[in-house]
């Protein structure tokens, strides 16, 4: 299996589990919840449009998009 693939199965797990640590909580934060729901739901889109890919045997490169280095830390490596 695509470990690409494996690997969005996996955070999803990870946010479902923050999920329901977040509503377990006596007084839960709705905005927290909020936000871990939609980026629940972008893995759930992600995993599904690479299984639709695989299900028509199309093989498509998947460009990984890293974050850029903070620019407060190329400042202070140059000081």
């Amino acid at each position: 299996m695509d470990p690409f693939l494996n690997s969005l199965r996996n955070r999803r797990a990870a946010i479902q589990a923050l999920i329901n640590r977040e509503q377990a909580r006596p007084a839960p934060d709705g905005l927290k919840l909020f936000e871990l729901k939609k980026l629940r739901l972008r893995f759930r889109e992600q995993i599904e449009y690479l299984e639709r890919l695989n299900r028509e045997g199309q093989s498509k490169v998947i460009p990984v998009i890293r974050r850029k280095s903070s620019t407060l830390a190329t400042v202070r490596s140059r000081t």
